[in-house]
């Protein structure tokens, strides 16, 4: 047999993408309660209420979730649930048969990609969620629900990242930016959430299979 042809074991994976989805969570929750600190300490200023001392301190504590700290965080879970992904579709397609899965394998790379990430990962995980299951059909609302918050997330964080950013930001540009990063925020903790329940869900249905079909 092909040796792109044999089963990939993805339960180590799983667990190691899981660990790091959740660190990312955290680090987000904390961001944003971050933001809303210094926020209302900024309110406070304006008002007389708060010292510049305060203000330095909470500044300071808004540095540690810098975009360096992000980057550090994210882009290694996004290679550990791509990593995953990817032997868990080779997977799904020996499970399921090649017309399983409606986009061919490099899509689970390429499908992160702007424009392409607004449906693509979608379209890969459901096929993936559905060739898994040991009865089929299983709903793929899940996914779509994943699949909305993920967009949100990406897209509204984007914004969020523009307004903070700028030079000398108005006191409407900061209500804005902490408007964008809880729905941000929440909207990560949804697809968070929901993505964890599918790595460990696809992980134990393609192992159990496995294990059946080897008896």
């Amino acid at each position: 047999m092909d040796s792109s042809q044999r089963y990939r074991a993805v339960a180590g994976w799983g667990v190691a993408a899981s660990v790091l989805v959740v660190v990312v969570m955290v680090y987000n929750v904390l961001a944003t309660w971050t933001d809303w600190r210094a926020y209302l300490l900024y309110e406070d200023a304006l008002a007389g209420k708060a010292t510049l001392a305060d203000l330095q301190a909470v500044e300071d504590w808004a540095d540690f979730f810098g975009d360096s700290v992000y980057l550090a965080l994210a882009l290694p879970a996004g290679i550990v649930v791509t990593v995953w992904l990817w032997r868990a579709r080779i997977n799904a397609e020996l499970l399921g048969g090649p017309g399983s899965q409606r986009r061919a394998r490099a899509w689970v790379v390429g499908g992160w990609w702007p424009l392409a990430n607004l449906w693509i990962p979608y379209q890969v995980i459901s096929d993936v969620w559905q060739a898994s299951a040991p009865r089929r059909p299983v709903s793929r609302a899940l996914i779509g629900v994943w699949s909305v918050a993920w967009v949100i997330c990406l897209y509204v964080g984007r914004g969020y990242a523009y307004l903070v950013d700028k030079d000398t930001p108005t006191e409407d540009d900061l209500r804005r930016a902490i408007a964008y990063s809880t729905i941000a925020t929440v909207a990560t903790v949804v697809a968070g959430v929901i993505i964890l329940h599918v790595i460990h869900r696809v992980s134990t249905w393609q192992t159990q299979r496995r294990a059946e079909a080897r008896r």
